[in-house]
């Protein structure tokens, strides 16, 4: 009887082996060709999916090997915000005044103190109200208690955040466009401005610029934009710096209709004082007064502030979902520092991506090879291996916040083109820049396993959407499984 249990125990390991063995197989046979695809072939891949039940790989490629992650990076920082946070955490901007209203003159102060919060003016997300709309009601109330003339001095508390908005590794090419507008302690309309311009009657001519909404008047814009043959889309550029009142356009847009670009603002506390100004005017507002910026950590004094009104942010959880639906590069900005300055007192790049690696390694995620320059992804310099993504990605899996904050493939945001009709199954983050296509998440397969996902593209040369088309492949063949 013992030689006959042993023999079968044998035989049940044996099988389990030649099980396992052709499970490998399987993956490798369903896989491989897809990644054999020749816009794959001089590039770096690295391939990472874990099965979440059971907390194994099941296929790797390169998956310890660190990989420029693009807007993957938002996964990380949005799961260490709200952990940091808290989901139901909102920034708070006041409006405050100190000084008396004396036969309808103001002589004190009007402050307006800034909480980093990137939805304040911009009506992108619901219940939310745009920059006109969000000045008109500020200016209203301070005119409900009695004020006709502006002589004291308007202030603009932008020291929330350090002084320097922009991560040190962002590149040239991208700080003057909207995508890549500075974190400030004060944020406004999500620190964007739209140039409107006319095309030239032939392609070559100069374009024009009819319009720049909302603009700072204090800058300088240079235009060399001209016109490119009709269907060639936007291949415009703004080059520009914060605080600086000189900015530059250079490329084309297609002949035909005006053309919206859209670019960042410099100094957005700046825009905020003018856009105020020029609102108390509109009601009749007498103005005498005087403005300032600080943007110091110097303090502000005052005998008594007197509350004018309070503007709350979304909930964290929604600025989350948000940030990753449309890959919003401020968001995630706003979220790391907000989360350095709760935790350390500094609401600093630095002290932001210091705070996500104690994250990481609290939930058992070895950070060797993570290299963290910002919060949105958007340097080049950022490093992450698929493994440690997946690794996250499977630890949190059970977090329903945090899994509602990833996108659905083929319906929603970034991803809306990415594997359509597969109900759900496939929710994914994409992470795209210049040479970089990435995708990771979680995709539920047809057997009922659910895997954690990291498929990371670096220096291709084909177009994005070529190797997205790849990866789109790699996604379904797992959705099979």
């Amino acid at each position: 009887m013992t030689r006959l249990f042993a023999r079968l125990i044998l035989t049940f390991s044996f099988c389990l082996y030649i099980f396992l063995v052709h499970a490998q197989v399987n993956w490798e046979s369903q896989l491989r060709p897809i990644l054999s695809d020749s816009l794959l072939k001089r590039a770096q891949v690295g391939i990472s999916i874990r099965n979440i039940q059971s907390d194994k790989l099941v296929f790797e490629q390169n998956a310890t090997q660190s990989f420029t992650p693009a807007s993957n990076l938002k996964l990380v920082t949005t799961a260490a915000t709200l952990e940091g946070l808290g989901a139901d955490y909102r920034f708070k901007t006041s409006v405050m005044y100190s000084g008396e209203i004396a036969a309808g003159i103001f002589n004190g102060v009007l402050l307006v103190k800034g909480s980093g919060d990137p939805t304040l003016g911009s009506d992108k997300m619901p219940k939310q109200l745009n920059y006109q709309t969000l000045i008109k009601n500020w200016i209203t109330a301070f005119k409900l208690k009695g004020v006709t003339t502006f002589k004291g001095n308007l202030l603009i508390d932008a020291t929330h955040f350090g002084y320097n908005p922009v991560p040190k590794d962002y590149t040239w090419g991208d700080i003057g466009n909207y995508y890549g507008a500075g974190s400030f302690g004060l944020n406004l309309n999500e620190n964007q401005y739209v140039a409107t311009f006319k095309p030239g009657v032939k392609p070559g001519a100069p374009a024009t610029v009819i319009s720049l909404v909302p603009w700072d008047t204090s800058c300088i814009f240079i235009n060399h934009v001209i016109t490119g043959p009709a269907g060639t889309g936007d291949q415009s550029i703004i080059y520009g710096s914060p605080y600086n009142n000189l900015i530059y356009a250079e490329g084309s847009i297609p002949i035909g209709n005006n053309y919206l670009v859209k670019g960042s603002i410099q100094d957005p506390a700046r825009i905020l004082a003018q856009l105020m100004i020029a609102e108390m005017k509109a009601q009749g507002i007498v103005w005498s007064g005087t403005y300032s910026i600080v943007n110091t950590d110097e303090n502000i004094q005052a005998a008594q502030w007197q509350i004018l009104t309070e503007q709350y942010s979304p909930v964290l959880k929604d600025i989350a979902d948000y940030t990753n639906l449309v890959s919003n590069n401020l968001y995630a900005e706003c979220m790391l520092k907000e989360l350095a300055y709760i935790k350390t007192g500094k609401g600093i790049t630095e002290s932001g991506t210091n705070q996500i690696k104690k994250y990481l390694s609290s939930i058992g995620i070895d950070t060797l090879g993570i290299i963290l320059r910002d919060g949105s992804g958007m340097s080049p310099f950022n490093a992450v291996s698929p493994n440690q993504l997946t690794q996250l990605l499977g630890t949190l899996y059970s977090n329903a916040i945090f899994v509602s904050c990833l996108p659905v493939a083929g319906s929603e945001g970034t991803v809306s083109h990415t594997c359509k009709e597969t109900n759900g199954s496939i929710k994914v983050k994409s992470g795209t820049m210049n040479g970089t296509t990435c995708y990771s998440g979680y995709v539920r397969a047809n057997s009922g396993i659910s895997y954690a996902v990291s498929l990371m593209v670096n220096k291709h040369e084909a177009k994005n959407r070529q190797i997205q088309r790849v990866l789109e492949k790699v996604l379904l063949k797992i959705l099979e499984n």
